[in-house]
């Protein structure tokens, strides 16, 4: 592989953090990633290299508040600069990519980000976009006085923050993922009470506005996924018009797909996904 680090000033002056990876073939397609919450495009090192051997470009960045990237640990002022992100990062990879075709990836909290980047803005230049296990919904219901907490104090100190409390046995069958998760210094586990909000809102405005999603979408998760909810992206999914959208569920699986004991598979179906879209170009 040849890689690359980049980066770029966002709107409000943070530094944002990102990292390119590329096959010594030419590149068949960029795929531009958003990851989840409290963890950093690094964890996509093997993702990345798996797409190299098949001639992709894989490229990401550590979101706002992630990784190497300014911000306040699990911070966002709005959801809005998360969006904005988003769109100057593929404004770079158009830039420094030009005519090679671009697929978004996004996961977890990266997949809310995704689905809203695509029904908010313009996206037509994609010539698809994968989501797995987005955070639509959680698996779970938080007690009712943080809810109720989070979302006072997302209005009166917004950078209000609590643990995350990620049980990170839920990110894979495969315990080496959470040993790894735990060591990694780039990971954190805060979250502030404007980032959920936003977050969960989000989630919700997605699922409202589904029926608008107008580009071709690989959309999985794991049945087994005890963080966020599979049953809202099969709410999510049944809005889509059946000609955008490939569903899979991968029964048992956990959180974190390109993880789990069958990321092979997982792998696979994206690449199969992609090499299909390409030949209708």
């Amino acid at each position: 592989m040849q890689n690359f680090d980049f980066d770029w000033q966002s709107a409000d002056n943070l530094k944002i953090v990102g990292r390119c990876w590329l096959p010594h073939v030419p590149i068949k397609a960029m795929i531009c990633t958003i990851h989840g919450f409290a963890e950093h495009i690094g964890r996509y090192e093997h993702v990345a290299k798996y797409m190299n051997e098949q001639g992709y470009g894989f490229i990401g960045f550590d979101q706002r508040g992630h990784g190497k990237s300014e911000g306040k640990r699990g911070h966002t002022p709005n959801y809005h600069f998360l969006i904005d992100d988003v769109g100057s990062f593929l404004a770079l990879v158009k830039e420094k990519f030009k005519d090679v075709p671009l697929f978004l990836y996004g996961h977890s909290m990266g997949g809310n980000i995704v689905a809203n980047f695509v029904l908010q803005t313009q996206a037509n230049f994609l010539q698809g976009v994968i989501i797995t296990s987005p955070w639509l919904k959680l698996s779970f219901s938080p007690p009712a006085i943080k809810l109720w907490l989070g979302t006072l104090m997302a209005k009166i100190y917004p950078k209000f923050t609590e643990k995350s409390d990620l049980n990170v046995r839920e990110l894979s069958h495969d315990a080496e993922i959470g040993k790894a998760y735990l060591a990694d210094p780039l990971v954190h586990n805060s979250v502030t009470a404007k980032m959920f909000v936003e977050i969960t809102k989000a989630g919700l405005l997605a699922i409202q506005n589904a029926k608008n999603f107008a580009l071709p979408l690989l959309l999985m998760h794991g049945t087994g996924d005890n963080i966020t909810s599979h049953k809202a992206t099969e709410e999510f999914a049944h809005q889509i018009a059946p000609n955008w959208i490939t569903l899979q569920f991968w029964d048992g699986m956990k959180h974190e797909l390109h993880n789990e004991t069958i990321k092979m598979q997982v792998l696979d179906k994206m690449n199969g996904w992609i090499s299909q879209r390409l030949k209708l170009v």
